[in-house]
């Protein structure tokens, strides 16, 4: 069902009061510094300016500067605009001192720290397709290994903790960008314990400024209230009923970002009502599921207001859209949020110096310099070049698609544009509806009556659509430097900004301390042995403090835009989990396994940009049930279970029980995420159709 009808049965007020209910009550203002977009104008609707794809990224050193913005802005943007964008992007990309007020609660020494992947990145993928290596605000945070908890967690001679900024992930800390959250929670009551005591936000800030600082620590079990008395060795609670929960959270690229504040909060709730109604695909799997109906799809809004990040937020509750859970409703409030509680640096947007409290009164780690020590116009400006950062171009192999008298017609066979298209139409997309609002002048007069989010409704395929929404209509943003870029666009966001319960493995959830990195001698796809890390499976964690959060719970991640996934490329998912490093590519890279129609669970060792995509969809769910029939031993086909059932503290029950449940079973039921069913036919292709899906995510 189209959206537009869905808004004719909202006004009937047909749909469901859980979907359009929840805000009924409340009265949100759009303010300048809150922003609320109306629904989209059907006559302004155009397509979405891109950056060429060869210019995009393609920057200097940093600091960056204002020839950099033409790498970066739409191509349309004014002098006054790029301008206003100018201070934002000076303050990104420069390193801060102690001298700007800079101090003990500090990750990074400035906002590109977490987003510098790119200059990690292999240059060409095996098919020639060219990755970003310069490092800007559309770069993603860097990833070279696991991170061993043991190292970074609390070193007892200093009382702090450690950055993972060492290779050595087995005997030291490992290498990441990601940054890490935690605190204690019960799951009986969902009150969750931020342990604000050893540091602020639920954050262990790694990287102070001042030479006396200290890491913070993650608090041991002894120092730590609500579990010092000890745990049940069974289930990890203790007598107060908590347990630990610790995640980490991974910078994306911030592209389009303006795209996703501009669309509507009634559009989002309409999006939510759209995935509870039937579709159809001739790849179902009939009866694999039977607790699910139609593709095992639930997502949900989240809701949060955003008053608490800064002064002038709204108090109300509202659509959620920023952020990996989706927790937050206005892209101001990660911004006041990132400068403040990332870089320990004040504006006047939220004027609070935070307290470190393993630093507090420390010899060497004061913070001297008055609040604010920015002026209001920094935050405002990173804002404008946020909304001004473009999406890139697509790909020359999909634009050839597109651009083709018919965008679903055949193409010629055994090229890139065939594998592309193929791709795109598993995927689930309408090529001629996806041109038809990608490519300015191909919408007919008066609308081409497909479905306006570019869904092929009579055949979804693999259904990867279900949840990354191809294209979405922004509406309109009140007035203001840069809206008019983002306003009343087809965008293609590749996301339906709600979130879902992702899979859920029992022993790493509950688990009393972080998994260790786990080294495994596997075969690459040049058959030789090679040492590489072992990718945990479960994409949950209840480190959910509630700026972050809103509503979501522990397994509910927001679905990741995938705009300029083949320009940027990994590491992939909200802790960077699937990453593809220079440093570490060719003695320890990351593995995983996958499925193909010949052998079940065959490990793959990432080691290109298609072994991560393909490993990163691999993820979606857990690994297929591994059983008699389907065995291949004698290609290394299994259940990915480690020696012995366990990593450190973590226990895998029975392992295949644990990891692999069988479809159908309470364990696939429980443990099993949204996209098991769509995860379940991608499994179903040949390896050719699969290869093709990956290439059309290379184009975009």
């Amino acid at each position: 069902m189209s959206l537009n009808k869905l808004r004719n049965l909202t006004a009937l007020g047909v749909v469901l009061a859980c979907t359009v209910g929840v805000l009924a009550d409340l009265d949100p203002v759009s303010t300048p510094l809150s922003p609320i977009s109306t629904p989209p104008d059907p006559a302004k609707l155009r397509p979405v300016e891109r950056v060429p794809r060869d210019r995009f990224g393609d920057v200097g050193d940093f600091p960056l500067t204002d020839i950099d913005l033409e790498a970066l802005v739409y191509p349309s943007a004014t002098r006054t605009e790029r301008k206003a964008a100018l201070e934002g992007l000076t303050f990104f990309t420069t390193p801060h001192t102690a001298a700007e007020g800079a101090g003990p609660i500090a990750n990074q020494p400035f906002c590109l720290g977490c987003h510098l992947n790119s200059a990690d990145a292999f240059r060409f993928d095996r098919n020639g397709n060219q990755l970003v290596t310069h490092v800007s605000q559309v770069s993603r945070a860097g990833r070279s290994t696991p991170t061993n908890f043991d190292f970074v967690g609390f070193n007892r001679a200093t009382g702090g903790g450690r950055a993972a900024d060492n290779l050595d992930a087995v005997t030291n800390t490992g290498k990441a960008a990601a940054f890490t959250v935690f605190g204690d929670i019960n799951p009986s009551t969902q009150v969750f314990d931020g342990l604000t005591q050893f540091s602020q936000n639920s954050t262990q800030h790694t990287r102070p400024s001042l030479p006396g600082c200290l890491p913070d620590p993650l608090p041991p079990f002894s120092l730590d209230p609500d579990l010092q008395s000890g745990v049940d060795p069974d289930t990890n609670l203790s007598a107060s009923g908590f347990r630990r929960a610790s995640g980490e959270r991974s910078g994306p690229p911030y592209i389009g970002r303006g795209l996703i504040e501009a669309v509507a909060d009634q559009d989002i709730l309409l999006l939510e009502a759209a995935e509870k109604l039937p579709n159809h695909s001739s790849l179902n799997r009939k009866n694999e599921f039977p607790e699910c109906t139609g593709d095992c799809i639930s997502g949900r809004h989240n809701e949060n207001t955003s008053n608490n990040a800064f002064t002038g937020g709204d108090p109300g509750s509202r659509v959620g859209k920023f952020g990996v859970r989706a927790g937050g409703p206005t892209m101001l409030q990660f911004i006041v949020g990132g400068v403040q509680g990332e870089l320990g640096i004040t504006s006047p947007l939220n004027e609070a110096e935070l307290v470190s409290p393993v630093n507090n009164n420390r010899r060497g780690c004061v913070n001297k310099v008055p609040s604010p020590q920015v002026p209001e116009s920094t935050p405002l400006s990173i804002r404008t070049l946020l909304r001004l950062t473009a999406p890139p171009e697509f790909g020359a192999p999909l634009l050839r698609v597109l651009n083709s008298s018919n965008p679903n017609g055949p193409q010629p066979a055994g090229t890139m544009e065939e594998s592309v298209q193929r791709g795109a139409k598993l995927f689930g997309i309408d090529l001629v509806a996806f041109a038809n609002r990608m490519i300015l002048g191909r919408m007919p007069a008066g609308g081409d009556g497909r479905d306006e989010h570019a869904i092929n409704q009579t055949d979804r395929k693999i259904g990867c659509s279900g949840c990354h929404t191809p294209v979405v209509a922004t509406g309109q943003l009140p007035p203001d430097t840069g809206t008019s870029h983002i306003s009343n666009v087809w965008a293609p966001l590749f996301t339906d900004l709600l979130i879902h319960e992702g899979p859920s493995i029992d022993g790493e959830r509950v688990v009393p301390t972080a998994r260790r990195p786990l080294l495994m001698t596997r075969t690459d796809a040049e058959d030789r042995s090679v040492r590489t890390f072992d990718l945990p499976r479960g994409l949950t964690d209840d480190a959910l403090p509630h700026q972050n959060s809103g509503i979501a719970n522990g397994r509910e991640f927001r679905t990741a835009p995938l705009m300029g996934l083949g320009r940027i490329g990994p590491p992939f998912l909200h802790d960077g989990r699937v990453y593809l490093s220079k440093e570490t590519a060719f003695d320890n890279p990351a593995g995983t396994v996958y499925t193909n129609k010949n052998v079940t669970n065959h490990p793959l060792v990432v080691k290109t940009l298609d072994d991560a995509l393909l490993a990163a969809i691999e993820l979606h769910d857990l690994p297929a049930p591994f059983t008699a029939p389907n065995q291949s031993r004698k290609f290394g086909g299994g259940c990915p279970v480690p020696p012995g059932d366990k990593v450190g503290k973590v226990v895998y029950r029975n392992g295949a029980g644990d990891i692999c449940p069988p479809y159908g079973s309470k364990e696939s039921k429980q443990n099993r995420g949204d996209s098991r069913e769509v995860i379940r036919r991608f499994r179903s292709l040949s390896p050719e159709d699969q290869q093709a899906m990956i290439d059309f995510l290379k184009q975009l």
